[in-house]
């Protein structure tokens, strides 16, 4: 028999969780005409349902030597990635249940076609109600409620593969 501190521990277990989705490969062949890769989406409209994102970790393989300008996209924008592998959490507090895509371009005319295999993201999500600490712009622990906005997205950052 569960307690009331089991109980509470059993909900918040479940207020709290992560999803998994990857894109076939993509093909990238010129610098001023984005590429986007397949939408990643939850597994399950169920495990997402009242919770938002939090930290998004991503992965993406380029071929030995490869650059490319990466972004990692909803319906509502974009965010610079500075590598093929990394993690952001520029997208806490959107939907957890949100469509995410890859956007690739190539960083200069005079590179060749390449593709890009093993896109995946982790999307970790929360209940949408909880507050989440952060640090403000000063360095500042904030702790509020999690902000639904997009933070403006930083220019796109080069990225080199060896």
């Amino acid at each position: 028999m569960l307690g009331l501190g089991g109980t509470l521990l059993a909900t918040l277990a479940q207020a709290s969780g992560s999803w998994v989705a990857s894109a076939p490969a993509v093909q990238v062949v010129m610098p001023d005409r984005p590429v986007q890769s397949a939408n990643m989406v939850p597994p399950t409209a169920e495990l997402t349902r009242n919770q938002v994102m939090g930290r998004v970790s991503w992965q993406f393989q380029p071929p030995a030597g490869g650059e490319v300008n990466a972004r990692l996209c909803h319906a509502g924008g974009c965010v610079a990635l500075a590598g093929p592998r990394g993690h952001t959490e520029a997208l806490a507090g959107i939907p957890a249940d949100t469509a995410l895509y890859f956007q690739f371009t190539l960083q200069d005319s005079r590179q060749r076609a390449m593709t890009l295999q093993g896109l995946q993201v982790i999307v970790n999500h929360h209940d949408q109600a909880r507050l989440s600490a952060r640090r403000d712009d000063h360095g500042r622990w904030d702790a509020g409620q999690c902000d639904t906005t997009l933070k403006q997205a930083r220019p796109v950052e080069r990225i080199r593969t060896l």
